[in-house]
């Protein structure tokens, strides 16, 4: 049966068909009949611009058709989320482009058994990876929809992202990850891992968007920074680094032959995507769930740390804890890798901590971009509106959309097209660094000045200069 193409195009034999082809994975006689089922929006307008997420909730009859005879099995329900491609044609074309919604269903529908499989003949099921179940999903040139349990049904939610992480939930949250890349790379180690998975492959298609964003969100920091008129000599790092900035990301980011050992990175770790349950008290947690696999790739396993720290703890949290945290980080995956029989050769805390540090101009990159797209309630507003250039109200066919937009995310994408695509970029992030300037958002401008500061005073914007 055809999948639907968003929240609208779902009915009720689709519905009965998806949920047969689930049941039907664990007892094949299994037919499922729709009783009733609802349709609602997961997030607020502005709160998600990559996809079209849904929460599909069904209560059902389950009956087993097996031997020519049908009988009625039980009654059920379902709390589902439904993530379709995003409506906006320019979004999704750049999605499309990098293989973001190939990886995630990937992952949900073989990956994570795959890796499970291997941690729990090799490690006694100690390293299992914990994600909402995959129900559903098809991926083809005109199909995209994968389904999921809702987690949030069973008492899992996310932290505040104003508030950020604590010292506990970043701990468990590096254990998490630290599972993630230990179990990846032991099963390479035997297995090829991206032979198997090949969509996981490094791409520069990933940088090469994301370089312009830096290179438009740095601009908003030196305004921003500009209308303070008290952070000269930091302004003066930050100017001097612009035109340095893409050899100097390429070095640390694209360049793969300069990394010690690579393995699966989530490539989107921050706060949002973590789904923590806890207990009826709420002093403790008791698990927690990673959702959100679009950016996943066979990268360098620190970059999801500094992807953590710098986006989502605070400046008082990584100066009383980073230490501990890493070196939380660094103990589980030495004891997970060496449990599954695949020590890494020469890599001590001391080793860790200075590969870390390497690439600590990465990280603050990361978390200058994440703070002002999702702190912003500029952001929130571009979110809303669509790309820049096909909005949502644009007189344009969604057809004619389409393959506009293709045309245009082609160009975008060769190297002789970055300043274009750096000029569009900074343009649709200006809302942000304007909101900066008024300082009416107070969370967003300490949050990203503490990050500032903290990287001149460790020495990282230095780097910019050189």
């Amino acid at each position: 049966m055809r999948s639907p193409n968003n929240s609208k195009g779902i009915t009720k034999a689709w519905v009965e068909f998806m949920l047969t082809d689930y049941e039907s994975r664990k007892d094949p006689p299994t037919k499922v009949t729709i009783k009733t089922f609802t349709v609602r929006n997961a997030t607020k307008p502005g709160e998600s611009f990559n996809a079209e997420l849904i929460l599909l909730d069904v209560e059902a009859s389950l009956g087993s058709s097996g031997d020519g005879q049908s009988s009625h099995v039980g009654d059920k329900e379902y709390h589902l989320v439904v993530k379709f491609l995003t409506k906006d044609a320019m979004t999704r074309e750049v999605i499309k482009r990098c293989g973001y919604h190939i990886k995630e269903l990937k992952m949900y529908a073989e990956v994570v058994n795959e890796l499970n499989d291997f941690q729990a003949t090799h490690a006694g099921d100690k390293y299992r990876l914990f994600l909402p179940e995959f129900i559903y999903g098809k991926c083809t040139e005109r199909e995209y929809v994968l389904v999921m349990q809702n987690v949030k049904v069973l008492g899992y939610e996310t932290n505040p992202k104003q508030e950020g992480l604590n010292f506990e939930h970043a701990m468990v949250a590096v254990e998490h990850v630290a599972r993630l890349h230990a179990v990846s790379y032991s099963y390479d180690k035997t297995h090829n891992f991206l032979e198997k998975f090949p969509c996981f492959q490094f791409s520069t298609a990933i940088s090469t968007f994301f370089k312009p964003v830096v290179w438009a969100s740095l601009a908003n920091v030196i305004t921003f920074l500009k209308s303070k008129k008290t952070y000269e000599d930091m302004v003066k790092k930050l100017e001097m680094g612009r035109t340095t900035l893409p050899v100097k990301f390429a070095a640390l980011w694209d360049d793969q032959t300069r990394h010690r050992f690579l393995a699966l990175t989530h490539g989107d770790f921050w706060n949002s995507n973590l789904m923590y349950r806890h207990d009826e008290s709420s002093s403790s947690i008791e698990s927690l769930k990673l959702i959100d696999w679009q950016i996943a790739q066979w990268n360098n396993p620190v970059f999801d740390l500094h992807y953590l720290l710098n986006t989502s703890t605070s400046f008082a949290m990584r100066r009383d804890h980073a230490e501990e945290i890493l070196r939380h980080y660094h103990a589980t995956f030495i004891t997970a890798t060496t449990t599954m029989g695949t020590p890494v050769p020469n890599w001590n805390y001391e080793q860790f901590k200075a590969e870390f540090e390497r690439t600590s101009l990465v990280g603050f990159l990361m978390g200058m971009c994440l703070i002002q797209g999702t702190l912003s309630k500029a952001g929130e507003n571009i979110n809303r509106g669509g790309s820049a250039c096909c909005a949502s109200s644009c007189w344009l066919t969604d057809k004619v959309k389409s393959g506009f937009a293709t045309i245009v995310v082609s160009l975008a994408f060769r190297p002789s097209s970055s300043y274009i695509m750096r000029a569009s970029i900074k343009k649709v992030l200006s809302p942000i660094g304007q909101e900066l300037v008024d300082g009416t958002n107070e969370m967003l401008n300490s949050r990203l000045l503490d990050l500032l500061m903290e990287a001149d005073e460790k020495g990282v914007l230095d780097v910019l200069s050189l």
